[in-house]
């Protein structure tokens, strides 16, 4: 009698757990990160930009068109590295060489990127597409302005 008074006591100790575990609240979900906001057109990124990293280089977009790259500030001013155009096709950044005389030479094979515009001023490219392995290596990463 003493195992069956016991199987039975068990038995409801284990209904009102499962009927409390029943009645507990709903995980609440992890909430996704927000949709990165993509820049669309020359307006959004016009301006000079320095490269996050080690090799971050300088970046001027102008609102012409034209793109200027240099190694330093000094040289973005007076004797650019690399000059490019750009446009947008949507939110795609499409860039192409005109010159190159102080980096090695990407030739005439566009790149295309998005720009994130993040909430802090900074702009983040990321690579759709670039055969260049140079220009990708310092382009896809965070820029900040240059003030």
């Amino acid at each position: 009698m003493p195992l069956k008074r016991s199987l039975h006591i068990l038995g409801g100790v284990g209904l009102l757990l499962l009927m409390a575990v029943g009645c507990a609240p709903p995980p609440t979900p992890t909430p996704l990160p927000p949709t990165p906001v993509l820049a669309a057109s020359a307006q959004d990124i016009v301006g000079t930009w320095q490269g996050i990293g080690t090799d971050g280089l300088y970046m001027r977009f102008n609102a012409d068109g034209t793109c200027y790259v240099a190694t330093s500030l000094e040289a973005l001013n007076t004797k650019p590295d690399a000059i490019n155009t750009f446009r947008f096709e949507g939110t795609h950044l499409i860039m192409m060489e005109v010159e190159a005389s102080g980096l090695p030479s990407c030739g005439a094979t566009p790149a295309i990127y998005e720009v994130q515009l993040q909430t802090n001023g900074n702009i983040k490219f990321v690579k759709i597409q670039d055969t260049c392995s140079k220009r990708a290596a310092s382009t896809s990463r965070v820029h900040k302005p240059v003030r």
